[in-house]
């Protein structure tokens, strides 16, 4: 089978999205675990971090694999079954990442404008959490009847791509209210969340006024202007983009039906790479401007690093120890053998200058006896 460019590249665009995808969600999601006390406990903007993070590993382990088989080789080639699975947890978990953006937004500006309120408590917060989860789920479940595996004689393709509801104005009408509870009153409470954030932190918003707060408050927001600004204003800016696609997808498909934007249409293409790049940019916004994420990131690399250069350290100091010790092993066998031999020599030695004195002493006798007693 012979692979168009167009193909190839596609398939290579996916293939870093989803290495990116996973391994960057992945990362925050350890890090957020491994400081459950420090970052997760009692603090709802990070259990919405660690939600957004888990859907984007969702879609990156269970959808981009099949996405990007059909991307390299240009058709479906999976069962009816896999087709309907595959897309429904696609479109359903990805309005689950839009729901939890636009939790993270309201929790952001519920701490700024209404600071005297307590923070949000962990029931709570599970209940928003299990509701960006079953929201999108429902409203997804037309798609596991509507999706199947079809062929498009223009395209001389296999895809899966929607079929439309036979009413003509109920689907338009599923396809305008999915829209708008999924897609269109997520990004509305996003943005306005966002931009009251914007107008609070820089003192105009006659909600809070910094000039309010003692002179330590009013320092450290100063501090943070700019940074808490342009944070918000990425993931606004960052999911507008990135989603603006899929929101003109929509449209075309209130007014023209479902099937007007098949699976192989460019609309649909640029709407997918545009979920798919968003989910994998999400983790790199928050290390970067995070500072407890991106402290506790740094400081697992650093150990990582250092864990590394210990064992290598470790290894290299166990084989010098192993050398100095043979060679110190064999010098003491060395010193050994020598001492034995000077012992040998020095035994040698005296045996002889006793023997030459036992001789000695005996001639000396001898000349002292006389002529008879030499010969007894």
């Amino acid at each position: 089978m012979a692979y168009s460019v167009s193909d190839i590249s596609k398939a290579s665009a996916l293939g870093v999205i989803f290495i990116v995808t996973v391994l960057g969600n992945a990362l925050v999601a350890y890090v957020l675990i491994k400081n459950y006390t420090r970052l997760l406990k009692n603090r709802p903007t990070y259990q919405f971090i660690l939600n957004i993070v888990l859907s984007d590993l969702v879609v990156g382990l269970l959808t981009i694999p099949f996405e990007f088989t059909r991307e390299l080789l240009g058709n479906w080639v999976f069962e009816r079954e896999l087709c309907k699975i595959v897309e429904y947890i696609e479109i359903a978990v990805s309005g689950t990442a839009v729901y939890t953006h636009a939790l993270i937004a309201y929790d952001r500006y519920r701490s700024l404008a209404r600071p005297y309120l307590p923070k949000l408590d962990g029931k709570r917060v599970k209940k928003m959490i299990a509701m960006a989860w079953l929201v999108p789920a429902v409203m997804a479940a037309p798609y596991l009847y509507m999706f199947e595996v079809q062929m498009i004689p223009s395209m001389a393709k296999t895809i899966c791509s929607p079929r439309a509801i036979p009413i003509s104005w109920l689907d338009k009408l599923y396809e305008a209210v999915e829209f708008l509870v999924v897609l269109l009153l997520p990004f509305i409470v996003l943005c306005k969340c966002y931009f009251q954030v914007t107008l609070i932190m820089w003192g105009r918003s006659p909600m809070v006024a910094t000039d309010s707060f003692p002179a330590t408050s009013r320092s450290i927001i100063h501090k943070t202007k700019k940074r808490v600004t342009r944070t918000s204003g990425l993931v606004a800016a960052t999911f507008t983009v990135c989603w603006l696609p899929t929101f003109v997808l929509s449209f075309v498909r209130i007014v023209s039906g479902t099937e007007s934007v098949h699976r192989g249409h460019v609309l649909y293409e640029i709407s997918m790479f545009g979920t798919f790049i968003n989910e994998a940019i999400t983790p790199v916004i928050y290390c970067a401007f995070d500072k407890s994420l991106r402290a506790r990131i740094a400081a697992r690399a650093i150990c990582t690093y250092l864990t590394e250069s210990s064992r290598s350290s470790v290894h290299i100091d166990q084989t010098i120890n192993t050398v100095t010790q043979n060679t110190a092993a064999d010098t003491n066998r060395k010193r050994v053998k020598f001492r034995n031999l000077d012992f040998n020599t020095e035994l040698n030695h005296e045996r002889c200058s006793e023997g030459l004195k036992n001789l000695n002493e005996e001639t000396r006798l001898q000349s002292c006896l006389t002529p008879n007693e030499k010969i007894n």
